[in-house]
């Protein structure tokens, strides 16, 4: 699943945002593109939880189509 993510700005919003999600799911697998904003997570988790983790962590997430 892709998310796009506005307010990511640096390395260190990645690492947040990687920490929120694995913190639930330690199996999970994240590609996070700092420049276009994007993050892809392979997780047994729904959507909406891993949406939930990274709004946790301070950011604004959205589905990517």
């Amino acid at each position: 699943m892709e998310f796009e993510i506005p307010d990511m700005s640096c390395g260190g919003c990645a690492n947040a945002i990687t920490r929120a999600v694995t913190e639930l799911d330690p199996a999970a697998k994240l590609d996070v593109d700092v420049p276009v904003k994007i993050v892809t997570v392979t997780s047994r988790l729904p959507p909406d939880r891993v949406i939930r983790a990274i709004e946790a962590a301070g950011f604004h997430p959205s589905l990517k189509d």
